[in-house]
């Protein structure tokens, strides 16, 4: 929205400024273009596009939509868990948020197993828009972690009322 605001005011300040008729509309025209394409991308595509403090937050927002009574840690010194969880019914969950490029591993499930005692909470959550190295998977078992990976994570979306 705010792209296609700017796009405006460049565009009548072209006008306003003498500049020709065609760059005004180009402008316009480049902004309109600029606002449907960044309309169309899917929830997922926004949150590959998000840095990792704008995910934890964003997943705040989608635990909320889902039931959960959501604490946001500090963002630095937060002992392995960005998020922490209730369910209605008073299950504590510490979720660590891992918005990669590439594949999450080993670290991030030792930081959650970590961050459980600390939290005492009675389980870990790493949730991420990539996905798990084997080893991960493998730590993850035994310390009771549940890995929730790209294609998990778009069912929660659509489950809290996201698109796509």
């Amino acid at each position: 929205m705010i792209g296609l605001l700017l796009s405006m005011i460049g565009a009548i300040g072209l006008w306003w400024f003498g500049a020709p008729l065609w760059s005004s509309i180009l402008l316009l025209l480049l902004g309109i273009a600029w606002f449907i394409w960044r309309a169309r991308l899917s929830t997922i595509d926004r949150i590959d596009r998000m840095d990792g403090r704008e995910f934890e937050l964003f997943l705040e927002n989608v635990f909320t939509a889902l039931g959960y009574t959501v604490t946001v840690t500090p963002a630095s010194r937060d002992f392995g868990a960005d998020l922490l969880l209730e369910t209605p019914d008073g299950w504590l969950i510490a979720v660590q948020a891992k918005r990669y490029e590439k594949v999450v591993g080993l670290e991030a499930v030792q930081q959650i197993a970590a961050a459980v005692p600390y939290y005492q909470v009675h389980e870990g959550w790493v949730v991420t828009n990539s996905t798990f190295t084997d080893s991960a998977y493998e730590l993850a078992a035994p310390n009771q972690v549940r890995l929730i990976a790209r294609l998990e994570l778009e069912e929660l979306l659509k489950e809290a009322g996201y698109k796509r």
